[in-house]
């Protein structure tokens, strides 16, 4: 049987705080990243809401029921986020970017919003599985700029979707098979603002760990807080 088995890292980088945590339940087949938004306290706290949503949530059935339990997880997430702003912050903006990895048996699923994002890597080839809810990801799709120059646009870090960005949450989601020789990287923005995904692929394909992997961002000049997880397959 193949066990599936996550080693994250999250780190300040340069700045004085950080709002990025993470989820690592590989007996559940759960993994995520978050990113915090709305300065110190609102973002750390937003980013913990998520987390913790996501650390309660009960997984049984197939894939299908495991991700309608996250969405709605995440959904109740929403709910509290957008309550405290309304309480305690004068509905200032607060809020947190997520991606959700699922594996159950040979099945996977992605569940995302914002611009944390999935990888997926096997051999020497990397892919992204998700999109980011970007302005600027729009231009790419468009063919009107490529991944370097979206990466150094002056709207880089506005998105148009996050947990706490409305009444009603917009997510999106992907379902897929999986390998046991493919392995997936999760990663926000401070990560794959300063390394491409050439730059990823590379990484993976040297074997490089969670924690060389956000060295290599704060190397490239990362000025956000960093976080990674791996996530490979453990043959028994």
């Amino acid at each position: 049987m193949t066990v599936w088995r996550g080693q994250g890292r999250t780190h300040k980088g340069r700045r004085p705080a950080n709002e990025d945590t993470l989820v690592c339940r590989d007996d559940e087949g759960l993994w995520a990243v978050i990113d915090g938004m709305g300065g110190h306290d609102a973002g750390d706290l937003a980013a913990t809401i998520v987390r913790e949503s996501l650390d309660a949530v009960t997984l049984g059935g197939g894939i299908a029921h495991r991700l309608m339990a996250v969405e709605f997880a995440l959904q109740s997430a929403n709910l509290a986020i957008r309550h405290h702003a309304a309480l305690h912050l004068g509905s200032k903006p607060m809020g947190a970017t997520v991606v959700v990895l699922l594996i159950y048996r040979d099945e996977a699923a992605v569940l995302w919003s914002g611009d944390a994002r999935l990888y997926r890597h096997a051999g020497k080839d990397a892919v992204m599985l998700t999109r980011d809810h970007t302005p600027v990801q729009a231009l790419v799709d468009a063919g009107d700029i490529d991944e370097r120059q979206a990466m150094s646009h002056p709207r880089a870090h506005v998105i148009y979707q996050a947990i706490g960005n409305g009444d009603m949450l917009e997510l999106e989601q992907a379902r897929f098979d999986i390998s046991a020789n493919q392995q997936f990287l999760l990663t926000t923005d401070g990560v794959h603002s300063v390394l491409t995904l050439g730059d990823l692929t590379r990484l993976l394909t040297e074997g490089a760990s969670e924690s060389a992997i956000l060295k290599a961002a704060l190397d490239a000049g990362s000025r956000d807080n960093v976080t990674a997880i791996k996530v490979s397959a453990d043959e028994h």
